[in-house]
């Protein structure tokens, strides 16, 4: 175990506390969204493509959108990866210094990845048939997007063990210096993290679907809606049990005492509770969606519901690596020096954007409504 260090000498933070805490945590659940659905979306697109009827019209639906997804997923994640170096660099770089190369080939794996899902793409054609060339490169890529996945917990899983940096240092080190092969796969955390990931995942398609069926995608009609209510309903049924059992493993088989202890006590116990059983909600909307119909009030029902998912999980993850990294350090003591300069221009950049992407999805809505369903016609 690492001596823990004078908080003092590790800041000061250029922004308060709850400032770097907040946007960290509202950026990670902005790039989640995006991210789940190439994450799973990926593998049941790639399956789903190759049968009949509305199987192949949902994955070819989602195909197309894929490469824009994976654009709003990617700079949405430069948000909360930012604001991980703001706040903990005495424990980012220590852990991706170590794990350098699996780290560095994250971005190898997902330039390939993003051809990869280019190239599937730009071969659907509802007339023809793919060429077998972009069907694999779909499958590279949602290979890559897995790998990717557990490279990434790998580093974050690290960076919250600081006790662990001088043991893989020394075995990894030529002269001194960090060869950057070092490794967590051996932390049971790393096991579990990705699998939760994975289940939200499924869960976030399955609310996505039943959303671009009511609102976004022309082609839906009464019948291609009845299959994907049931579609949804399954694979967000695999979605909670994939992030219940995960999540169950993380917690009991994971925690170390000390952070076991503060997350089942205190004000700390129903977010704890909460966090778990939140799947729950997103399947009792997706069984009313089954059996009674899906409608523009049950579908927002169910974004929201995941929504509820995936902030719950940010919120619970970010207080575990807190607490986590307190035994190094107590990170909410670390001195405080705000530059408010480059604040505000993060804020009014953030602002724009904000506003843009709302009005993107403005459009989306006037475009769909001027091209109205079967149904509809």
């Amino acid at each position: 175990m690492m001596e823990p260090v004078d908080p003092s000498t590790l800041g000061p933070l250029p922004a308060p506390f709850w400032f770097i805490q907040f946007f960290k945590v509202l950026g990670f659940i902005l790039h989640m969204v995006p991210m789940n659905l190439w994450f799973a979306g990926m593998f049941l697109t790639l399956v789903l493509y190759r049968r009949e009827g509305h199987p192949r019209q949902w994955a070819e639906r989602l195909a197309t959108l894929m490469p824009v997804i994976i654009a709003f997923g990617v700079n949405f994640g430069i948000v909360p990866l930012l604001f991980i170096q703001v706040a903990y660099p005495w424990a980012f770089y220590p852990a991706t210094i170590l794990t350098a190369w699996f780290w560095l080939a994250i971005i190898g794996l997902l330039l390939v990845a993003y051809y990869g899902v280019y190239a599937f793409a730009f071969g659907v054609k509802p007339d023809r048939p793919m060429p077998a060339w972009r069907y694999a490169a779909g499958w590279v890529a949602a290979v890559f997007f897995l790998i990717i996945a557990i490279l990434f917990s790998n580093g974050m899983s690290l960076m919250a063990a600081p006790e662990r940096w001088k043991s893989i240092w020394l075995a990894h080190q030529v002269a001194g210096a960090a060869t950057g092969t070092g490794h967590n796969f051996a932390d049971s955390s790393l096991w579990h993290r990705w699998p939760m990931v994975l289940g939200m995942a499924f869960l976030t398609t399955a609310a996505w679907s039943v959303i671009d069926g009511i609102f976004f995608d022309p082609k839906a009609d009464a019948s291609y809606r009845q299959w994907l209510a049931k579609f949804a309903f399954v694979i967000g049924i695999i979605g909670a049990v994939i992030y219940v059992g995960s999540g169950t493993g993380y917690v009991f088989g994971s925690w170390p005492k000390e952070v076991f202890q503060y997350m089942w006590s205190g004000w700390r116990l129903p977010l704890t509770i909460l966090t778990g059983a939140s799947p729950a909600l997103v399947l009792v909307v997706l069984f009313i969606i089954w059996s009674r119909g899906l409608s523009p009030l049950t579908a927002v029902l169910a974004g929201v519901a995941q929504l509820v998912v995936i902030a719950l999980n940010a919120v619970s993850r970010q207080i575990v690596q807190n607490i986590e990294l307190a035994h190094y350090a107590p990170v909410w003591k670390i001195p405080e020096k705000p530059d408010w300069g480059p604040m505000a221009l993060f804020l009014g950049t953030f602002a724009v954007g904000t506003l843009v992407l709302v009005w993107m999805l403005q459009q989306l809505v006037r475009v769909h409504r001027g091209h109205p369903t079967v149904q509809e016609s």
